[in-house]
């Protein structure tokens, strides 16, 4: 019996019937994700295999399109006298078919007996989501967590760029961005600069990579809050238009785009337009958390917009903005997704065609059966356990592998699960893989397996073989007694993550807060004193 990850739904062996073995010969179909199966094989087994691409008839592993498979990610796989036969209907079943094959390969040294398997996901949308605003990861790493996702079936890659602490993407009609906005001099309590960014053509090259690997790809352009970094570079987007620096320190923000401005608008619009350039695949992520209402209560343009639009509040004015700003979009033939709002008031007046990520930590229960009731698309990315930047000792692999995956007992209520990997406390990849794996496993197969994948038991019986693919891959994962933490390891664990607590600014936010009061007053009677003249 094979050990895959994720589960598939059918799988039959028969050892006393002809099967598969790779050999001298062995012939691929041709198709344009062939080459990165050819290069697995090359590197994990005898390099006399040379296995290469062929049109003609004498191809090992046949790959064959079939339009009456039900499922459009499907695909069916048999070994049989001497040859792979996988069927799919697209070509993204024909990927994940050979993501499959890999491990059989990996797991039977190259022997396989007689199979039959028939798979397809649970979940349309299977996401992961690199916040490279925090700290920036190079090309190359971003390609290897891509090879890692489509290993895992995994389809959406949502790529976080902008944030207080970094703006990570070029903006043509907006230089300062990267000039500017992309480098901070230090963060938190050491001396030490950071920065970087990506091209749009190095944007473009990742993008393409994606699509070979059937990954969509969603960037985060994070709005209103989280834009320090923006507003570094262009004080007129804020309320009070401060002089800020680009973010040193974790933590929410207080100063965050102006709602009031109409040239805020246009700078939003200006963003997407070019991100839209960008990013083919139709859906933007526009952010919509933390955004903190201090500067908008004593804003006289905010307050304004609020008169003037006959709005309650200005949460009131929040969902103003971001309904603006997914109408927008909707016009340029895109879709927008955000962070769920909390306050439910307040959520019904924000257009149910924006998609929400549910992230928060208590209980969603009302909030998701509201918003499945107005029509609403939901992603299933709680905190818990699908934070992957928490410790293991918050978030436990057997907390992932009991999760149900779907955010209501009916699974089409749940548009898919989403993994987060939030960068404050990750800087590299080495740090990323250890928290990632072996949780991103559990995470794939509560996507794509049956309902009741993965019991705990059941994937630590795939644990080994499991580890065996990621060596493969040259991943750094946790070993399972830190995955599986014991008490002592777990609260380690829990007491080194809780010094966030210490960079959080707390008294410089409460100093500046009252520094922007002021500010804000004045700018109230040169108004007055304008008005009258």
């Amino acid at each position: 019996m094979f050990n895959i990850i994720p589960q598939p739904v059918s799988i039959l062996t028969n050892s006393d019937r002809k099967g598969f073995t790779l050999h001298a010969g062995t012939i691929i179909s041709p198709y344009s994700f062939s080459e990165d199966f050819v290069k697995f094989v090359r590197k994990n087994f005898n390099k006399k295999i040379c296995l290469h691409e062929d049109t003609g008839e004498e191809k090992s592993i046949i790959l064959t399109l079939d339009e009456s498979f039900e499922y459009d990610e499907g695909y069916t796989l048999k070994c049989e006298n001497r040859r792979v036969y996988i069927n799919a209907k697209t070509e993204t079943g024909l990927f994940y078919g050979l993501q499959t094959l890999k491990q059989m390969l990996l797991q039977k040294e190259g022997k396989l007996p007689y199979t039959e398997i028939t798979d397809y996901p649970r979940f349309s949308y299977r996401g992961f989501m690199l916040d490279c605003g925090r700290y920036f990861y190079p090309v190359e790493d971003v390609k290897k967590i891509v090879d890692l996702m489509a290993l895992h079936k995994l389809n959406v890659l949502h790529w976080h760029l902008t944030e207080d602490q970094g703006w990570r993407v070029e903006i043509k009609k907006y230089p300062l961005l990267t000039v500017k906005g992309s480098m901070r001099s230090h963060t938190n309590f050491n001396h030490k600069a950071h920065g970087g960014y990506y091209t749009q053509e190095e944007i473009k090259d990742i993008v393409a990579y994606c699509h070979e690997r059937k990954i969509k790809v969603i960037p985060e352009y994070d709005i209103p809050g989280h834009s320090v970094a923006a507003i570094s570079c262009y004080p007129y987007l804020s309320c009070l238009d401060r002089d800020l620096e680009v973010a040193t320190h974790w933590g929410v923000k207080h100063d965050i785009l102006c709602a009031g401005k109409e040239s805020t608008y246009k700078f939003v619009y200006d963003v997407l337009d070019e991100l839209i350039e960008l990013f083919p695949d139709k859906i933007i992520h526009i952010g919509g958390d933390e955004a903190v209402k201090m500067r908008w209560e004593h804003c006289p343009h905010c307050q304004k917009a609020i008169k003037d639009n006959n709005l309650r509040d200005e949460d009131h004015l929040q969902m103003f903005f971001m309904a603006k700003v997914n109408d927008y979009l909707k016009e340029k033939g895109y879709s927008s997704i955000m962070w769920n709002y909390d306050k439910v008031e307040n959520a019904d007046t924000l257009n149910p065609d924006i998609a929400w990520d549910i992230c928060g930590m208590g209980d969603e229960t009302d909030l998701v059966k509201n918003e499945l009731n107005r029509g609403r698309k939901l992603i299933n990315t709680k905190c818990y356990p699908y934070y992957f930047d928490f410790p293991y000792g918050w978030n436990t692999l057997k907390m992932v592998c009991e999760d149900d995956g779907a955010l209501t007992d009916n699974d089409e209520e749940t548009w898919g699960i989403e993994a987060q990997m939030w960068t404050e406390y990750v800087p590299n990849m080495k740090r990323l893989e250890f928290l990632t794996f072996p949780r991103l496993g559990a995470m794939a197969e509560n996507a794509w397996a049956e309902r009741g994948y993965p019991s705990f038991s059941t994937f630590l019986h795939k644990a080994p073989t499991y580890c065996n693919l990621l060596d493969a891959y040259n991943v750094n994962y946790a070993p399972l007694k830190k995955a599986c933490p014991s008490f002592f390891y777990k609260h380690a664990s829990s007491l080194w993550f809780k010094r966030r607590v210490f960079h959080w600014q707390g008294l410089h936010n409460l100093i500046d807060d009252a520094k922007a009061v002021k500010e804000a007053e004045k700018i109230k009677a040169d108004i007055i004193k304008n008005g009258k003249s």
